[in-house]
C-alpha cells in the first residue's frame, strides 16, 4: 500500500523542465467512501480495504494524525476477524507502522510492525511466505531504530526458514539484508561473504541478486577510496523501465542537527511535523533530473540539502533508447524527532535529534495526475 530497500555517458535528452505553478488538490473521496461504508454496515473486508484507502489519502495529505485515528479504530474494529482476514488485518498494523515511523512514534512503530507479524504467524503460520515477508519488513523496522542485532537476528531466523521452505527468493533477500548490515558496521569479509551466499541462494534470481552483490562490492570500493567504481558498476548495469528503480548509489543525508538556529538546538521539537514532497525523472544513464518540490510544509532551511541529494543520487540504468525520458518519481520527505518523555515529566512530546524519513509517493492516487502529467509532457516535446 505505502507501501519499504539502487553514467555512462551523457544524456542526449534531457527531461522537460518542470513547471513551477503546479498546485496538488487532495481531496477526501476515500473518507467519505469510509464514512459511506460504516454507516451502511459494510462487511469487515471492505471496511478494511476502505479504511487502509482512507489512511493513505490522509497521509499523502500531510494529516498524520488522522492517518493513524483511522487506522486504530479500524484494527480495534477488524482484529477479532483477523482469522478469516489474516492479510487485510495485517495490513492495517503495517501501514499503520509506517504512519508512526513518519510520525516519530518509535513505540507504536515497533508495536505495529510486531503485531502485524504476530497475526500473520498466529493465522497463516511461521514459514508461510507471506509471514516470512512480513519478517523481513519487521526487521527493516529494527534496522530503523538502529537495532542492527536485533534485525541481523530476524533475518537470519528468515533466512533459515526460507531455505527449510524452498523460498529461494526469500533466503536470498534476507541473506543480503545480513550482508548490508555488516557493510553498515564496516566488516567488509563478512559483507562479501553474506552477499555471495544471497547470489548462491537466489535461484532463478540469480542475476539480479548479483547485480546487487556488485552493488555492494562497488561500495565496498568507494568506502576504500576508489571514485570510479560506480561508473564501473554502472557499465555493466541495466533495468527495465517498467520494474521499480534500483539505487545504486546515494550520499547520506547531511546532519540536519548541525544548524544554528536557536530553536532547533532546544532538546525539545513541539512544532508540526515538516515535509516536503520531491518530484524527479530517472534518466536513461541512471542519474537524475529535474528535480522539484510538489509541495512543501516548513522543511525550511532543509530544503536545498534534499534536493541536492535526490540530485545527486545513481540508479542502475535503465534498459531503453538514449532518447527515452525516463522514469518520474515522487518522494515524501519527513523532518521530524521522536516522540518521547521530556526529563521531569511524563507527558509524551517530541525530543532529541531530528531525522529524514522516505516513502514512495509515485503510486498513490493523490499524487498520480501530477506524475502522469509529466510523463505526458515529455512524450508530447519529442523526448521518446
Amino acid at each position: 500500500m505505502l507501501g519499504p530497500a539502487l553514467l555512462l555517458l551523457a544524456q542526449t535528452a534531457t527531461p522537460p523542465a518542470a513547471a513551477t505553478d503546479d498546485i496538488i488538490v487532495i481531496g477526501s473521496r476515500a473518507e467519505e467512501a469510509l464514512a459511506a461504508c460504516l454507516e451502511r454496515n459494510c462487511p469487515p473486508a471492505e471496511e478494511v480495504e476502505a479504511s487502509l484507502q482512507a489512511s493513505v489519502e490522509q497521509f499523502v495529505a500531510g494529516r498524520y494524525g488522522a492517518a493513524r485515528q483511522t487506522l486504530q479504530a479500524a484494527i480495534k474494529r477488524n482484529r477479532a476477524h483477523a482469522a478469516e482476514l489474516p492479510g487485510p488485518v495485517s495490513s492495517l498494523y503495517a501501514t499503520l507502522a509506517t504512519v508512526a515511523e513518519h510520525q516519530g512514534d518509535t513505540r507504536l512503530w515497533t508495536a505495529s510492525a510486531r503485531n502485524n507479524l504476530l497475526t500473520l504467524r498466529k493465522h497463516v503460520g511461521s514459514a508461510n511466505r507471506a509471514t516470512l515477508m512480513e519478517q523481513l519488513a519487521f526487521g527493516d523496522a529494527m534496522l530503523g531504530i538502529g537495532q542492527s542485532r536485533a534485525a541481523d537476528s530476524t533475518f537470519s531466523a528468515v533466512q533459515r526458514l526460507a531455505i527449510e521452505q524452498d523460498h529461494a527468493a526469500l533466503a536470498s533477500a534476507a541473506t543480503y539484508r545480513r550482508a548490508m548490515i555488516a557493510f553498515a558496521e564496516r566488516d567488509y569479509k563478512a559483507a562479501q561473504r553474506f552477499a555471495d551466499q544471497a547470489v548462491r541462494l537466489a535461484g532463478p534470481d540469480a542475476r539480479l541478486m548479483a547485480n546487487l552483490r556488485d552493488t555492494m562490492n562497488a561500495r565496498i570500493a568507494i568506502r576504500k577510496g576508489d571514485t570510479d567504481a560506480v561508473d564501473a558498476l554502472a557499465a555493466r548495469l541495466r533495468q527495465s523501465p517498467d520494474q521499480q528503480p534500483r539505487l545504486l548509489y546515494a550520499k547520506p543525508i547531511s546532519d540536519i542537527n548541525r544548524f544554528t538556529d536557536g530553536a532547533l538546538l532546544n532538546p525539545y521539537h513541539d512544532s508540526d511535523i515538516r515535509y516536503a514532497d520531491v518530484g524527479y525523472w530517472i534518466r536513461p544513464d541512471g542519474t537524475t533530473a529535474g528535480v522539484e518540490v510538489l509541495r512543501d510544509k516548513g522543511l525550511g532551511q532543509w530544503r536545498p540539502g534534499i534536493v541536492k541529494n535526490v540530485g545527486e543520487r545513481r540508479y542502475v540504468p535503465l534498459d531503453v533508447a538514449a532518447s527515452h525520458p525516463g522514469i518520474y518519481r515522487i518522494d515524501r520527505f519527513t523532518v521530524r524527532a521522536t516522540i518521547g518523555e521530556a526529563t521531569g515529566t511524563r507527558i509524551a512530546r517530541r525530543v532529541g535529534r531530528l531525522s529524514v524519513h522516505i516513502i514512495d509517493l509515485t503510486e498513490t492516487d493523490a499524487l498520480g495526475d501530477v506524475h502522469k502529467r509529466r510523463v505526458a509532457e515529455a512524450t508530447e516535446r519529442g523526448a521518446t
